[in-house]
C-alpha cells in the first residue's frame, strides 16, 4: 500500500499543473553549434534567440509549451561569418516538478541571405528557477544541448549531404 501511495503522489505531482505555469512565456538565450559530421568539422556561428510562447492552462496540457524562436546568427569569425536570421517553431515538454525538459525543434535557416536550409531535431535540458509570487512572474535559468541535423550543399558537386550539428544553449526564462 505504501508503494502505491508513493506512486500515486509522484504521478499527481508530475501530471497536475501548477497555477503559475499557465499562460504566456518568453525565453532569451545564447547558443553555439558544432558540425560533428561529415567532415570538415567546424564550429557554427554563435546565435541569440528570443522565443515567446504559450503554455495552456488545462490539466496535463500545461506541461506542453508552444514557442516560436527568432534566432539571429552573430558574425563571430566562425563558419560563414555572416549575420542571418532563423525561425524555430518548438514544442517543449516541461514537467511541473522535475527540473528537466525535452524539446522538438523545427528550423528554417538563412532567411536573410543564402540558400534556405530546413532542419529539425530535438534538445534536452535542465532548468532551475523560482515560482510566481503574486504579480511577479516565475523566472529562472536553463541550459540545454540539442541535435539539429541539416541538409547542406558542401560544394563538392554531389548535391546536398546530411550534416549533424550539435548545439549547446544557455538562457533565462519568464513565465507569466
Amino acid at each position: 500500500m505504501r508503494k502505491f501511495l508513493v506512486a500515486a503522489t509522484f504521478t499527481a505531482m508530475i501530471m497536475l499543473p501548477a497555477a503559475a505555469r499557465a499562460g504566456f512565456l518568453v525565453e532569451a538565450s545564447y547558443g553555439k553549434g558544432y558540425q560533428v559530421s561529415p567532415t570538415p568539422r567546424f564550429w557554427e556561428q554563435s546565435n541569440l534567440e528570443l522565443a515567446p510562447g504559450y503554455a495552456p492552462s488545462l490539466p496535463v496540457l500545461s506541461m506542453f509549451r508552444l514557442q516560436l524562436g527568432i534566432v539571429m546568427d552573430i558574425a563571430d569569425g566562425s563558419a560563414a561569418n555572416t549575420t542571418n536570421l532563423q525561425l524555430r517553431p518548438m514544442v517543449s515538454l516541461v514537467p511541473p516538478i522535475l527540473p528537466i525538459y525535452g524539446r522538438v525543434i523545427f528550423v528554417v535557416d538563412n532567411l536573410l541571405k543564402g540558400k534556405t536550409e530546413i532542419a529539425y531535431g530535438a534538445a534536452v535540458g535542465a532548468r532551475i528557477g523560482i515560482p510566481s509570487i503574486g504579480i511577479v512572474p516565475a523566472m529562472g535559468v536553463f541550459a540545454e544541448v540539442g541535435a539539429l541535423p541539416r541538409s547542406r550543399d558542401f560544394g563538392t558537386g554531389t548535391g546536398s549531404k546530411f550534416a549533424w550539428v550539435v548545439e549547446g544553449r544557455v538562457g533565462a526564462y519568464l513565465d507569466f
